[in-house]
């Protein structure tokens, strides 16, 4: 069987572009990007989506395969699936960004873990959010929401069709800037709970100055924090609902603006 540079540019066009799409979001998405997930998987999983989604794919013109046109398709490909992970995987960051910011409040800052997700040192509690939210994601399919935003991308922006440009990067800044204000509004209540011990804490040094701070006000600080947890876990859900679905809003709104681009 000989292949000539017509055959090989549209086999480029119709499974490799898709391919290099599929891993990139992969490669940036809660889960699938994970540490403790092999890169063989990653790259098998995504070959695997690429080639069952190829056939229902609007037929893509080829390209020159040794040109530097499909070395420009590629990095094109590979920074859209980048951008599709990295809206969603900003919901975790930001459930870690309230994590750590109870944290500071109860004083257990300094209780730090090597999160296996992300590859460094997080605190305890936002290890803790960080597993909750990965179940719930699990729990309500955001994973197989996930797979079919990537499928669905390529009938939004073809494979080959639309360069990247800075209004795609212009949806990514407004939606970092609203998701942490999302992840501020979860750990709020907690941080106000807090602050409210540590004025009476301070009320209670000016009262007795000979207290000692460290033994009375730490305890305390960890155990109002404990008592407003158990508090919020029932409104986790509807909270992160919240920050999971206009993410992926969001995600089809940045397709929609580079296919419009």
């Amino acid at each position: 069987m000989i292949l000539d540079e017509a055959q090989i540019g549209a086999w480029i066009a119709s499974v490799w572009l898709p391919f290099l799409r599929i891993t990139g979001a992969m490669m940036a998405a809660p889960l699938f990007g994970s540490s403790y997930v092999p890169v063989r998987v990653r790259v098998g999983l995504a070959l695997m989506t690429a080639l069952v989604v190829a056939p229902v794919l609007p037929t893509p013109q080829p390209i020159n395969a040794l040109g530097f046109e499909a070395v420009l398709l590629a990095a094109n490909e590979i920074l859209i699936g980048i951008c599709l992970g990295f809206l969603i995987q900003l919901v975790f960051e930001a459930i870690v960004f309230a994590g750590q910011t109870i944290s500071m409040g109860m004083g257990l800052g300094f209780a730090m873990m090597v999160d296996p997700q992300r590859g460094n040192s997080v605190p305890i509690l936002s290890q803790y959010f960080l597993l909750i939210t990965l179940l719930i994601f699990l729990a309500m399919g955001g994973h197989l929401e996930f797979l079919k935003l990537v499928a669905n991308s390529f009938h939004i922006w073809p494979a080959g069709l639309t360069a990247f440009g800075p209004e795609t990067i212009g949806i990514i800044i407004q939606w970092s800037a609203e998701i942490f204000s999302g992840a501020i509004r979860i750990a709020l209540p907690a941080v106000i709970a807090l602050l409210v011990v540590q004025i009476g804490v301070g009320v209670i040094s000016r009262a007795a100055p000979t207290l000692n701070l460290f033994a009375v006000g730490f305890p305390i600080a960890i155990l109002v924090g404990y008592v407003v947890l158990q508090q919020l876990m029932p409104l986790f859900v509807p909270a992160l609902e919240t920050l999971i679905e206009p993410a992926f809003e969001t995600a089809n709104a940045l397709l929609a603006g580079g296919q419009r681009g």
